[in-house]
């Protein structure tokens, strides 16, 4: 019997090694459930899921779509792009006919160039020089209106000098004719004195009876007569001296009115002046205008003349521009169960229909304004209105877009808010929660 449990020692002793060994792997195999459902619960607790509103939407014509017109109109000349375009700033997109306008600018800046030059000769004798010249892009321009002033300037300076010549003449001869009467003045002045002496003792030796009477009578006579000659002498210098200071005086006066005469056209000329250059500005403008440029860098949305020849009104529309570098308007149309989490500023994402997403991709925006109230659609369904600007206006890259034009259709996603993933799972069971508790 002692020898049966011996038996029956080591013959149960496997046994409980391998339930010893079994219990192990069961424990090792429940901590590897808990910690993954641990990591589970803890990842569905902590990722997040992005929740969107789905809607259809349409391109719709921005207030920010460009439109390049004529503000002259005219006859076009030619036609440099067309539909579907990318173009650049100031790229020419057409070319109205200038002829006229160039033929009017023309005009003007032979006038300009004209009085130009007459404001060189103007300054040149109102500082009284002596050559004019003038610069020499202004003689190739007009060279005909510079050889005028530059005659028209020796031939004012020539005249004053004649003037001048007569008038100096004029005064040299009073200067020399006051001179020769001051030297006989001298002289006379210089006779009168000892004449009055010889006088005078004459006198007294004819009351004496000395001197002969006849002889005091001839020395008065001639003494009356060199007095009579100082007297005339000094009434010729002081009608002399006069006329010097007459001739000095219209000697100033050519000087004077030459130079007033330069400068009193100086100052109407830089009237004309002002106004011709106002004048070249405006007509430059117009000849600018007639080629008709992009305004900015953006796709050719539509063009309303496509043929050379046509005639264009003032103001009338050319082209329309989609401008590259701003947004386009996405018009989404919301069911009323899907409006309520939509908030102004939410991020969107739009894929435009004629273009496969999965190669071109989509477009990125904001939820620009939300309709205050429903619209009710032709067949009885109403939505809300909801208005996207996108961040810009194609797809693709910059170098090479793809072109979005008005009308358009796309699929609008709405960004409403994001939830964990254990919200998400447990959304189906707390609604049940919700409902059954709602039954009787």
């Amino acid at each position: 019997m002692f020898g049966q449990r011996i038996e029956a020692t080591y013959t149960n002793r496997p046994n409980s090694m391998g339930q010893r060994a079994g219990s192990a792997l069961s424990r090792r195999l429940l901590l590897l459930i808990a910690a993954a459902v641990g990591v589970f619960l803890y990842w569905a607790n902590s990722s997040e899921i992005e929740e969107y509103t789905r809607s259809d939407g349409r391109v719709i014509p921005s207030s920010k779509v460009q439109i390049v017109q004529s503000l002259e109109g005219g006859i076009v000349q030619s036609i440099d792009v067309s539909e579907g375009d990318m173009v650049q700033q100031d790229d020419v997109l057409m070319q109205i006919d200038d002829t006229r306008f160039s033929s009017e600018m023309g005009e003007l800046k032979q006038r300009h160039s004209a009085l130009t030059a007459e404001r060189f000769r103007l300054v040149a004798e109102s500082n009284m020089a002596d050559d004019l010249a003038f610069p020499e892009d202004l003689v190739s321009t007009n060279p005909r209106a510079t050889r005028a002033e530059q005659e028209l300037f020796f031939t004012r300076k020539q005249q004053l000098a004649r003037e001048l010549d007569v008038l100096n003449d004029r005064l040299s001869q009073r200067q020399s004719e006051l001179a020769e009467l001051e030297a006989q003045q001298s002289k006379r002045n210089k006779m009168v004195e000892p004449l009055r002496e010889e006088v005078e003792l004459a006198t007294n030796m004819t009351r004496s009876g000395v001197f002969p009477k006849i002889e005091l009578l001839r020395l008065n006579s001639q003494l009356a007569a060199l007095e009579g000659d100082l007297a005339i002498g000094e009434a010729t210098k002081v009608r002399l001296r006069s006329a010097i200071t007459q001739a000095r005086s219209e000697i100033e006066v050519a000087r004077s009115g030459y130079l007033l005469t330069a400068r009193q056209r100086m100052a109407q000329l830089q009237l004309e002046l002002a106004v011709v250059e106002e004048t070249l500005r405006a007509a430059s403008d117009r000849v600018a205008r007639t080629m008709i440029r992009a305004p900015l860098r953006g796709t050719v949305n539509a063009l309303s003349i496509n043929t050379p020849g046509a005639v264009v009104a003032p103001g009338q529309p050319l082209a329309e521009i989609v401008p590259a570098d701003d947004g386009l308007i996405i018009e989404a149309y919301l069911r009323p169960t899907d409006v309520a989490f939509v908030k102004p500023m939410a991020e969107v994402s739009i894929k435009i229909t004629a273009y496969d997403y999965l190669i071109y991709g989509s477009l990125t925006g904001r939820v620009a304004r939300i309709g205050a109230d429903t619209i009710t659609a032709d067949d009885g369904a109403e939505f809300f209105k909801v208005v996207v600007e996108t961040d810009q206006s194609y797809l693709g890259s910059a170098n090479d877009p793809l072109p979005i034009s008005p009308g358009m259709v796309a699929k609008v996603d709405i960004l409403t808010g994001r939830r964990t993933v254990m919200d998400y799972l447990l959304k189906p069971i707390r609604r049940a929660q919700y409902e059954a508790m709602r039954e009787r």
